[in-house]
């Protein structure tokens, strides 16, 4: 007959993949007759008694027994053994009288003499062995730590004397924070941290509705990578909260029974050790000396830690006393009454007064205050920009609200409030912004501060809601201000501007900068010139006055290569790219995301990133530029900036179609298609349509990629964007061309030759000299395609348009039954199009080596090499043990798309399982 003890259902796992397989294996070992015992290692809420709870689930062949430690039942000499074997008491009576009858003693009173102790570990080792003759042993014991010591020791016992062919397994389950083994000698299996794409599994799993993006990763961040932690938290939230209709707390609350399980070892410490903690969780960076001189009593000192450092609480290091969870310090700092942390800041600002970082001083003294307070608040303003160029945007939004806390003065308080929410949204903390806002909203009803509000929340919205709505948004903002703070009015003006053009607006994006030029004065500050130059040399651009476009457009590239703030930077290398300078985007995109890095300024990354991987894109860093997209769509979709994602989703289409990727560039074009049309995106909108139409020409069909392109110059706002269809031209005339229609080049490339020529783009001139050439025949075509070449090898663009000006030129040479010069630049084409892995144009380069009569074929390519660069990304994700849910949640595709290309990748490598294709990746 089976024993067993009832037990708690598991919940759904995540993550834990090796340390459920280390469990298994040692229970696997027991049905195989092979004994084996494991202790799990982790704080709480890291999963151990998950894990434990699995192992016995799964242990169905086994007899299985239980015991859980009980702090209650600590000091109860043997509580812990009797739990466990008194499913199996009747057993005893099967032992050997004297060991029978000592274990029937232990389990009916819990008391053994001194002298039958280890009498009483043979006995309890001699009856798990006897029982093991029937069945597999399986004995599971969660919380082990706090068993009783004589139980513990007769575990230990039991576990070291096993012999190899007893069918018997152990499973512990205990916390880290001893540095005394909880069962000596016996493997141990620490769990860590989860990665977050399996936190983001578990959140989504365990959440009452979807969070949004930008909660999640709050929630993520808060949790630390603890699974428990994001349950705990996720009980304190509301529906409202999760979904971002109402603001989050600050900072997110731990649940009650997680606090109370963290500070389980901390409560009964000394007081002065208590003191000393308390320090160092209200500032974890303080010299452990400073912590000492701030304590109530003049006589602690550093000694006073070491009941905690024997805990595993804390660790001395350097000088400093650190957290190894820092989960526990979150904990240990939620649960302390505010009088006692005010009165724990006010003792670090005492002691740091005169000696310390004057910043954090002030943020010691703010914190300790109990209500509004001119001077403190002051002081901490004073202090701000210190803040955020040591710690970060994060650092002095939280500085600017406790100001405005402090302050009495209404309107003052909303100025500050107002502040801490741009700096919060700088941050990458968008839901904290609008909280922010929402709080200062009543006091802001008219005039100069509503016109701030107006703006901050414009920032917000561009990146997040309807292009045409923030325009109006902001444009209103701008009049608001006027009257009250020009400089404000031209920064919400030249906003307005760039909502505008994100929609692809040509007449409100004119009229905004008209607007920006009425409001700029010639004695601005350099960042205010800038802004304004980019606009209205951008609005040139946009009405086709080119030449008018050229001095503003290289007076903001001037202007922000004097300094380094990010979003002038950004501005700057928009400003590039219209005048055709990649290279130069390229570095300025560059030092705008190391920048808004380095100042914490998380929300302008992504942003930066957009026009990186465009300068990547004409550059031929291909696969930098899918890099670089990726981590761009990651931070949008953390910092809240879904009209981010829907941006470098349209780029990541138009990687693809370089690549050859057919079903994942469609499914990208098609998915910010849809997001660029509800937020009246025109930008993405018409960059899916020319990755599509790319993807035409790629494949031959210049019919479809006419018709794509010509609708693209016929679509208003929301739909189109006249940056993309002047960029489209080359490809419009190439498709054209192709489709026998060629009269309908001419105005178009016209207005592409008044560009080129007004900027001087390298690449821009290759372009037109190769569309000239193939208007033309003969030897007059020769000398334009010549000319191309020579242009894009003059601006460093050896990438895709270069190998596409070869594959023309070589495929209008055979045409001419010039097939030997034909052939050399269908070499050039190949060799370029298989080192950006453009798949389908190299088929096109080797049909056309065919067509010439040339039968020396390029070496094919086996292995792993033989992928394109999407598909060996998932190979090697698949082989690392992600899941096609996890594969596409990385490379942001669908798992539908992800199962095609697993399905080809199999085809290709000759492979069947997942096992054998990490077992080739191995080997390659």
């Amino acid at each position: 007959m089976m024993h067993s003890v009832a037990y708690v259902t598991p919940t759904t796992l995540r993550g834990r993949t090796d340390e459920m397989g280390r469990a298994t294996s040692v229970l696997a070992g027991a049905r195989s007759g092979q004994s084996g015992a494991l202790v799990l290692i982790g704080a709480p809420g890291t999963g151990k008694s998950t894990l434990l709870s699995t192992g016995y689930e799964e242990a169905t062949g086994h007899l299985r027994l239980f015991a859980a430690g009980v702090r209650t039942e600590s000091d109860l000499s043997y509580a812990g053994l009797q739990q466990m074997l008194l499913p199996v008491a009747d057993r005893a009576g099967e032992l050997p009288q004297e060991r029978g009858a000592l274990l029937r003693q232990m389990l009916d009173t819990g008391r053994v003499a001194e002298t039958d102790r280890f009498a009483l570990s043979v006995a309890v080792l001699e009856l798990v062995l006897h029982l093991s003759r029937a069945a597999p042993v399986a004995a599971f014991v969660d919380d082990a730590h706090l068993l009783d010591a004589p139980s513990l020791e007769i575990l230990t016992f039991v576990a070291r004397r096993l012999r190899h062919d007893d069918p018997i397994a152990l499973l512990c389950a205990a916390r880290d924070a001893h540095r005394k083994p909880v069962l000596p000698g016996v493997p141990a299996l620490v769990l860590g941290p989860l990665p977050k794409s399996e936190m983001a599994d578990l959140v989504s799993d365990a959440a009452p509705v979807e969070p949004t993006d930008t909660v999640c990763a709050e929630l993520l961040r808060a949790a630390r990578g603890n699974p428990g932690a994001a349950r705990s938290v996720l009980d304190e939230l509301s529906a409202a909260q999760l979904t971002g209709q109402e603001p989050l707390p600050s900072p997110l609350p731990l649940g009650r029974d997680l606090i109370e399980e963290y500070l389980e070892r901390v409560h009964d410490l000394p007081e002065p050790t208590l003191q000393l903690l308390l320090l160092a969780a209200a500032d974890s960076e303080l010299p452990v000396d400073t912590l000492v001189r701030a304590m109530k009593d003049t006589d602690g000192s550093v000694l006073d830690l070491e009941p905690a450092e024997e805990r595993g609480i804390v660790r001395v290091r350097d000088g400093r006393v650190a957290f190894p969870d820092l989960l526990l310090r979150d904990a240990y700092y939620q649960d302390t009454p505010l009088h006692r942390l005010r009165a724990a800041h006010s003792r670090l600002a005492e002691t740091l007064d005169g000696q310390g970082d004057p910043s954090r001083c002030a943020w010691h003294r703010a914190t300790a205050a109990r209500g509004p307070d001119t001077r403190l608040a002051a002081e901490l303003m004073s202090r701000v920009d210190a803040m955020r160029e040591s710690h970060g945007y994060e650092a002095s939004s939280a500085a600017l609200e406790r100001a405005a806390e402090l302050t009495p003065l209404s309107w003052l308080r909303c100025c500050r409030l107002s502040s801490a929410a741009h700096h919060a949204w700088l941050a990458g903390q968008p839901h904290r912004a609008r909280s922010l806002l929402d709080r200062n909203r009543p006091h802001t009803v008219a005039g100069h501060p509503r016109g701030v509000l107006e703006l901050i929340l414009g920032h917000i919205s561009l990146r997040s809601d309807n292009a045409i709505d923030t325009h109006l948004a902001l444009r209103e903002a701008a009049e608001t201000l006027e009257p009250h703070d020009r400089p404000n009015a031209l920064r919400a003006m030249i906003r307005s501007a760039e909502a505008a053009s994100l929609a692809g607006d040509r007449r409100r994006h004119h009229e905004a900068a008209q607007r920006v030029a009425d409001l700029s004065e010639t004695d601005d500050p350099p960042a205010m010139l800038a802004g304004a130059a980019y606009i209205i040399g951008s609005d040139a651009v946009f009405r086709g006055d080119y030449e008018a476009a050229i001095g503003p457009l290289r007076r903001a590239v001037a202007l922000a290569e004097q300094n380094d703030e990010p979003t002038e930077l950004i501005w700057a290398s928009i400003c590039a790219l219209l005048l055709g300078d990649e290279p130069r985007a390229h570095t300025l995109a560059t030092r705008a995301v190391e920048q808004a890095r380095a100042r914490g300024a998380h929300a302008l990354i992504p942003q930066a990133l957009e026009f990186l991987v465009y300068a990547e894109f004409w550059t031929g860093r291909h696969a930098s530029a899918i890099g670089h997209c990726l981590t761009g769509l990651r931070l949008s979709r953390e910092t809240g900036q879904t009209n981010g994602v829907t941006h470098l989703t349209a780029a990541l289409s138009m990687l693809s179609a370089i690549q050859g990727d057919e079903e994942t560039c469609k499914e990208r074009a098609r998915d910010a298609t849809e997001q660029g049309t509800r937020n009246s995106l025109g930008l993405p909108v018409a960059l899916s349509t020319w990755a599509l139409a790319f993807l035409d020409l790629s494949k031959g069909a210049a019919g479809p990629a006419v018709h794509r392109l010509r609708n693209l110059s016929r679509c208003g706002p929301g739909q189109s964007h006249w940056a993309v269809q002047m960029l489209t031209i080359p490809h419009f005339v190439e498709a054209a061309v192709l489709n026998e229609q060629p009269a309908r080049a001419a105005a178009p490339l016209a207005q592409y030759e008044r560009w080129a020529t007004s900027t001087g783009s390298p690449n821009g001139l290759a372009l037109l000299a190769r569309c000239r050439a193939l208007l033309a025949s003969g030897e007059e075509a020769r000398d334009r395609f010549e000319e191309a070449l020579r242009l894009h090898q003059s601006g460093g663009h050896n990438g895709i348009e270069y190998a596409r000006t070869h594959l023309l030129y070589g495929a209008a040479l055979r045409r001419q039954r010039s097939p030997s010069t034909a052939v050399e630049h269908l070499h050039c084409a190949l060799e370029v199009f298989e080192h950006l892995d453009a798949k389908m144009l190299a088929t096109r380069a080797r049909a056309e080596l065919r067509a010439t009569g040339e039968t020396k074929r390029a070496e094919d390519r086996t292995g792993v090499s033989s992928l394109s660069a999407q598909q060996e990304q998932i190979a090697m994700l698949v082989a690392e043990g992600a899941t096609n849910r996890e594969v596409a949640a990385k490379l942001y595709i669908s798992p539908r798309t992800v199962e095609h290309h697993l399905r080809n990748i199999f085809y290709r490598l000759d492979v069947r399982s997942r096992v054998e294709l990490s077992r080739l990746i191995s080997r390659d």
